[in-house]
């Protein structure tokens, strides 16, 4: 009985130590394609950001001006 309790030591500290998943993801599996689709100007990104501001309740004037020309550029 005490060789067979070596034995299931001796297997439970191999598999403790077995780090054999490390190498199992070593190619990825599925190969990622960006593409851009639309760019948006940085202009129109400042235009909106500041009106949303203006929008939630900041009056500064760089959120009024942004309110502005949001108004402007959707005709609102």
């Amino acid at each position: 009985m005490n060789l067979q309790f070596s034995d299931l030591v001796q297997k439970l500290e191999a598999e403790r130590n077995n780090i054999s998943y490390r190498s199992h993801f070593t190619k990825p599996e599925v190969q990622v394609v960006t593409k851009t689709r639309k760019v948006i100007p940085e202009r129109f990104k400042r235009i909106y950001f500041h009106a949303g501001r203006y929008a939630a309740g900041d009056r500064d004037n760089l959120a009024r001006d942004a309110w502005a020309e949001y108004e402007r550029t959707e005709n609102l």
